[in-house]
């Protein structure tokens, strides 16, 4: 064969991506793979050269590389798909960027198609790709992306059965139960599908059993969050913070909480602790942005967002930070930032909670309703619940403030912020009444 497939391969592990992409090139125009009789070698090298897009961020093209590699693989007689072993080697993992087995792995494929179109949030097509592939061929990493499409399009129920069976597969898939929790699973229902795996005498290993309690606690706190049992998240997540001290995730967990119930001191220093420890975090930056406008600290603020762009410039925590900044010095601007940040990931709560607040400020007040609707509907936290009664107030619609202040206490019966939401609209209903009660006595004179 003119260009051996086996070097690209070996490019790719490498990390060599541009060059696996210019040789892929050599490769799929070879007269030798354009043969009528070598369709699974231009499966295969069309594979090749979508992975080579796919590891450069050219998600188009990936896509389009990895749709002829699928219709070349149509081609070839079953005889040969049964007969044909591609020559890439073995010892390649079931990643978004691995061809293993006869010819090539449809649905690893699939797989792949899927996650480039999550990357350019085109979700609906990567859900098609994703539910074409069967039940039983799916791994663990295409089940975790199957869950999180079911729950962007709101198939609830769906995504939940999903994140069950990638628990049964690992449970120690952190993001598995926090989103379950979030779906509105119970602790109960999460703990059952952590296996009590016994030993050859019929009981439990010490180690399987310590990590099973420590993470049975992690359920209860994710639990505890989603039911804005603030209180409880933290006791338990402060309990798992002393037995794994200056645990990142730990910390950024509870100064996120913090944040949200107005310990804001707090928040701050558990932010700032876990940025002494790892300077390069952004998960939840946007959140202590948020925090640092509120005190007032623009210096602070200032040398975050200089350092967040200089992480990764394309996070939404990112825009959401530079909206934060811009928010003194332009609305429009900053208005655009939180927009931005939407548009990269349409699930993320700052960005809405943001931009509602904006709008809110800009006396936009009809156009914030829908902001802080999607942030209450992604997860119904105090704020969100904040900027819907504040919204419906600055509208004069105080039947509908009214309703969102008592949603808020339902879903936090313990907020102190919730009950004064209710004392806020019947505050501003009363002193309406009255406005209105002196103008009539006023035209009456």
């Amino acid at each position: 064969m003119e260009v051996p497939k086996d070097q690209i391969a070996t490019l790719l592990e490498h990390g060599l991506y541009n060059s696996a992409q210019m040789l892929g090139c050599f490769l799929v125009s070879s007269p030798a793979v354009n043969a009528e009789s070598a369709a699974h070698l231009k499966t295969e090298s069309l594979v090749l050269l979508g992975d080579s897009f796919f590891r450069e961020r050219e998600y188009r093209r990936a896509i389009h590389t990895y749709k002829q590699a699928l219709q070349c693989y149509k081609m070839i007689p079953k005889q040969n798909m049964t007969s044909s072993r591609s020559s890439l080697s073995s010892n390649r993992s079931s990643s978004p960027n691995s061809c293993n087995g006869s010819v090539i792995n449809e649905n690893e494929v699939k797989f792949k198609i899927a996650s480039c179109h999550c990357f350019l949030n085109e979700n609906k097509a990567a859900l098609v790709e994703m539910e074409g592939i069967p039940s039983k061929a799916r791994n663990l990493p295409m089940n975790l992306l199957l869950g999180k499409l079911y729950r962007i399009s709101r198939h609830s129920r769906a995504a939940v059965a999903i994140y069950k069976e990638c628990l049964r597969h690992c449970p120690f898939v952190l993001e598995a139960i926090t989103a379950l929790a979030e779906l509105g699973s119970t602790a109960k229902d999460i703990i059952t599908l952590i296996p009590q795996t016994p030993n050859r005498s019929g009981r439990a290993s010490f180690d399987h059993t310590d990590s099973s309690r420590w993470l049975q606690r992690y359920v209860e706190a994710q639990c505890c969050m989603a039911s804005n049992d603030y209180k409880g998240g933290l006791e338990l997540f402060a309990d798992l913070l002393q037995r794994f001290p200056n645990n990142i995730h730990l910390l950024l967990e509870m100064a996120k909480v913090e944040a949200i119930i107005g310990k804001n001191e707090e928040a701050i220093m558990n932010f700032e602790k876990a940025r002494s420890i790892d300077p390069y975090i952004i998960t939840y930056m946007d959140e202590y942005a948020m925090l640092l406008k509120l005190k007032s600290d623009y210096p602070k603020l200032n040398k975050l967002v200089h350092d967040l762009l200089n992480i990764d410039p394309a996070r939404p925590e990112v825009f959401v930070a530079l909206s934060v900044l811009w928010e003194r010095k332009d609305e429009k601007k900053a208005l655009q930032y939180a927009e931005q940040s939407i548009r990269i990931d349409e699930r993320h709560i700052p960005g809405y909670i943001m931009k509602g607040n904006l709008l809110l400020t800009m006396k936009r007040a009809e156009a914030a309703v829908p902001a802080f609707r999607a942030a209450q509907e992604l997860r119904p936290d105090i704020r969100s619940y904040q900027g819907l009664v504040h919204t419906y107030l600055a509208l004069s619609k105080i039947k509908e403030a009214l309703y969102a202040s008592r949603e808020a206490m339902k879903a936090m019966p313990q907020s102190a912020k919730a009950l004064k939401l209710v004392g806020d609209v019947h505050a501003s209903n009363s002193s309406g009444r009255e406005k209105c009660r002196l103008k009539n006595s006023t035209s009456l004179h």
